[in-house]
Formats: C-alpha cells, structure tokens, sequence
C-alpha cells in the first residue's frame, strides 16, 4: 500500500494494481527499468561504510568559519587567529601558525566584527588573541572589541606590508625556527592555501615572495628559521627561477606546482599525504577565507586540502580516491563546493550514492532495476502520519543508507514535513526524491486523499493531474534546500493508467515508480516482525524496490534488523538512481 497511513485498500484496489502491472507488460514495460549504459562505476566496489561527508558552512565567509572552528575546536584553547575577511595578503600566513600553537582562524571586517565571529570567540575563549594586519587592515576599534573576549587580551602581528606581515607571524608562532618552511607568492592565494594543510601537519611557517624576486625581510627570516628544506609552492609561472635559486642559497628548495590551481593542490596532496587519511578538505579555488579556516584543522587531523569548485575535477576526484579519507569535509555552501561535490566524494568512497537522475526521456513504469550487483531500495512515502519521520530519516543517514524518497506536497507544507525535507536536503549525496502528488488522491477514480478526503472528490481531469505534481515540484524544491524530484514519481495508491502517466509526463514526470516488495507499514496490524520478513524473506532479487513509509507504525524499528540482514547477505540499500548507475 502506498500513503496515506490511515487509509486502507478501497474496494477493487488491490485488483486495480494486478490490472495496472498487467498493462505495464503488455506496454512491453516489463516494469524494469534499463540500467543506464553511459556511466561506469568509479567507486571502491566495497566502498567504506564508515565514510561519510560533512558540510561545514554558514551564511557567510564569517559564519563558515566559526562553524569550521566549532567542529574542531573546544573552549580554551591557546590562541586564535583573526584575519581581515575580505583580501587575503595578510591572512595567508595564518593558517599554518594558528595550527602550531593549537588554535583556529577566524574573520573580521576592518571596522566591525561579525555576530558569528563574536559568537564563536566567546564560546573558544582563547588564552590570547593574534590579529594578522595593521591598523589599516583592522581597526583599532575592533582590535579593542576583541580584547574583551580574550583572558589575554588581543595583540596584532603585522609589518610593512603583506611580506612583512607573513614574517612576523613567522616569528610570533616560530620563535625557535623550524625544520622546514614553506614559501608562496603573495599576488595570488591558491597555491599558499595548497600549501597551508601540510605546512600545519609539519610544523611549518608560511612564508611569501614577490614573484621576481625575494624580499629581503623573507630572506631574513628564512635565515632565522634555519630549515633544512624549503617547500617551493607553484611553477614558475607563479614565482621565478631567480627566487628559487635566492631560496636555494638558504636551504634546499624543493618545488610543488601543476598546471593550475587545482592541479597544484593534488601535486601538494601526493608529496605530503600517504593514504588512509582520517579527513580530507574540499575548498572552493576561487576564493581564500573557507580554505584557509580549514588550514588549522587540517593540520590538527593531517589530511590535506583539495581545491574544486561547483564540481571536482577528474584529477582531484582521483587523488581524493588516493587519500580515502574516512570524513570529507566540505568548506562552504553549495553555491561554493556544490553538491556534484559531495556526491562525487560519496560515490568515490562510500558504500552507495543518491546518483545522477536520468534525462526525462521516454515514459517507462518501474518496478525493479535490472543489476548485476546485489543492490535494494528500500523508498520511502510520506503522504500520511509522520510520527517518527525525522528518527528514520537521522537512522539512514548515520548508517549511510542511501534512499529515494516520495513525499507530497501537502504533507510537505506541515511543520513537520518541512523539518524532515530540510533534514533530507542537507543530504544530498545520500537522499534523492521523486514526487508523489499534492493531495494523494487516486488519480484514475478519484477520492482517497491525505490529510483530507475533500480536494479529491472531483474529477481526475488532465489539469488536476498536471497540477497535483507542479503544486507538488515547487513545494519540495523550497522546503529541501533545491532538489528535483523528476522525473521520478510515485502514483498514490499505485493508481495509474495510460492517460495519468500521459499528463505526467507531459510536466516532466516520465519515471513512474512502483514496487516489488510491499512492507505494508502504513497498517496498525502490521508488526515489526512482518515489515522484516516482508523486505527480506526470501532474500530479495538484485534491483529489488521495496515499498514503506516514513511515518510506517514500526517502520523505525524494523530497519536496524533489514540493514543487518540483509548486509549480512552481501546487499546495498541504495537509492533507484544509484541501482542504474
């Protein structure tokens, strides 16, 4: 039975979903899906259950890092650093001190500091304060404001400009030298950054130069630090040959660049980083504050940070498979590292993925996923009671269940129902949705209906049809955060026929899916024991769809025992996307 929960079969439904599977075959449908032909696997075929994907952000380059430093920071720690939010010369030099003395880096405005920045200082309440810039880059206003939330009040490190600047946080956090330094142009911050991570886990200074030539203060420095090696950072392109051999009058000099940005950050990853990392950092390329928050931390967990953008690269995405991290941290909101990005890092890694939903295509009815693996989804409704909804939805996401989900609109609009799509949208590499009408009415006789009978005692015209799944896009798009649910959706009841799917498709809705197991959780006299028995005995075929529902009366407690059971069995609980690719 599809939702809602308290209704039951009608009269002739049970015999309206033989008659409707009949029609499925003899539309030569067969009620598989193809499994699509354009897309190799790239992930571990095991993949690691323990891995998971993590999104540090805030609403702003302020509030991400303070929600960087909150996952890897407590309160009392040593020090933190604070650097100008907006321009990156004086802050470069931070990340890799703040991760020696043992403590995050945050942002300021020259003449304010943000709430969230606030916020976060006084949650850490850091022994001191060091504020990387002069009075020109940060106010004295705001160095004063953040005296006050230091026991050891707020002190500045700072030189005569951007070189300067690098040098005396170099002495500040490094007074005793150190083996090895790392040294970056100071025109751009891309390669500094790709720098950053393993100048932390090696207890090195960052350092930067002119493009054409070293600044004398640096080559003091370096003198001062006394390394036995000088990490170069970029090609020539970026800092000359003639730096290189003034470096390597110091020290050796050993230079790490590719041909970009992000190539560059990969060549940095492979010199420094084995694999089996405990974390990897994913950062946009494009911009300097998120990255360079995550320098500490990477520095504290020793993995590195790789550099993408809306998506990864093939490069990156291969050195991240490298690395194998058991967290990928992503720095950032979508609109900066986006969700191609973490289901890449899922797919990459994990056991399973939401996958990458097909083109519209020609309508086809689906029933099950023709796999050679030994994959099932167990989709889940809501279009009724949702007691226990947001436990399941917590449930599948600690124990990296991927899930395709069929809620309709009008249980979306609950306050509950938008709780539970905002949970389901922030896992966008585990969760995919399909869309499964507005009202819930039986759109080939009418009536049914959830929460309420009413809207669906009228006609099942084309429009209403249309409508129930238009009406029903735009509420789910809004309450996930931006997932589309087609072209998958879900006929209430599994009511359908030739003229439904038409107008369904006709907005985009092309994939009807059905089901080959049904747990029939929605019934009060349906026991735990039978959900299980109904899902896992026998052990299902490959590509098997299973029916069930968020607000299913023993729903939650029948999962843990599916999930061992069938895993125990050698199966993947994934979602309907994840069984084509």
């Amino acid at each position: 039975m599809s939702d809602p929960m308290t209704w039951k079969p009608r009269t002739g439904e049970i015999r309206r979903k033989a008659l409707t599977i009949s029609a499925v075959a003899a539309l030569g449908a067969s009620g598989a899906l193809m499994a699509s032909t354009g897309q190799a696997r790239a992930a571990n075929p095991n993949g690691d259950l323990s891995f998971k994907v993590v999104r540090l952000a805030g609403g702003d380059r302020f509030a991400t890092a303070a929600r960087t430093s909150q996952q890897f920071f407590g309160p009392g720690v040593p020090v933190a650093y604070v650097a100008i939010g907006t321009n990156f010369p004086d802050a470069l030099a931070a990340g890799p001190a703040a991760a020696k003395r043992g403590g995050p880096v945050l942002f300021v405005n020259r003449d304010s500091v943000p709430a969230s920045t606030r916020t976060e200082l006084d949650r850490l309440n850091p022994g001191t304060i060091v504020v990387t810039g002069g009075p020109d880059v940060v106010s004295a206003a705001v160095l004063a404001s953040l005296a006050t939330l230091s026991s050891g009040g707020a002190t500045r490190a700072f030189g005569t400009d951007r070189y300067d600047t690098a040098v005396k946080v170099s002495q500040n956090a490094f007074p005793a030298g150190a083996d090895v330094a790392y040294v970056a142009t100071g025109t751009t911050f891309p390669d500094a950054l790709s720098g950053g991570a393993a100048a932390g886990v090696e207890g090195a200074p960052m350092l930067l130069t002119r493009p054409t030539s070293l600044p004398p203060t640096v080559a003091d420095e370096l003198n001062r630090l006394n390394p036995s090696r000088i990490m170069l950072m970029g090609g020539t392109g970026a800092v000359s040959a003639d730096v290189a051999a003034a470096l390597g009058a110091i020290a050796p000099v050993e230079r790490i660049s590719g041909a970009s940005r992000f190539d560059t950050a990969i060549a940095m990853s492979k010199r420094i980083f084995g694999a089996n990392r405990p974390t990897a950092f994913i950062a946009t390329g494009f911009n300097f504050p998120d990255a360079l928050a995550a320098v500490s931390p990477a520095g504290r967990t020793r993995g590195p940070i790789l550099l993408g953008g809306g998506s990864l690269t093939a490069a990156t995405s291969t050195e991240l498979g490298r690395v194998s991290p058991t967290t990928a941290y992503l720095l950032g909101g979508p609109s900066v590292v986006g969700v191609s990005a973490a289901q890449e890092a899922q797919r990459l890694m994990g056991v399973c993925w939401s996958g990458r939903k097909p083109a519209a295509g020609g309508q086809q009815v689906i029933s099950s996923v023709p796999t050679a693996t030994k994959q099932v989804s167990f989709t889940l409704d809501m279009g009724g009671r949702l007691e226990g909804a947001r436990d399941i939805v917590a449930y599948l996401a600690a124990n990296q269940i991927c899930t395709t989900f069929f809620p309709t609109g009008a249980m979306t609009q609950t306050t509950e129902g938008r709780a539970i799509l905002a949970d389901i949208g922030q896992r966008p590499e585990l969760f995919e949705l399909g869309n499964h009408t507005m009202r819930h009415c039986d759109l080939v006789l009418g009536g049914g209906g959830s929460p309420s009978a009413a809207p669906c005692q009228v006609s099942m015209t084309g429009a209403f049809i249309r409508n129930e799944l238009t009406q029903t896009e735009a509420i789910l798009r809004s309450a996930s955060g931006g997932m589309d649910p087609r072209p998958y959706w879900r006929p209430p009841y599994g009511s359908h026929n030739t003229f439904v799917r038409d107008n369904a498709a006709a907005v985009g809705y092309t994939k009807t899916l059905m089901w080959n197991r049904d747990t029939i959780d929605w019934s009060t006299s349906t026991t735990t024991a039978q959900i299980v028995s109904r899902t896992t005995s026998p052990l299902p075929p490959n590509g098997t769809i299973v029916l069930a529902h968020l607000g299913g009366f023993h729903t939650l407690d029948a999962l843990p025992q599916i999930v061992s059971t069938l895993r125990s069995n050698g199966y993947i609980l994934t979602t309907i996307t994840d069984m084509r690719d």
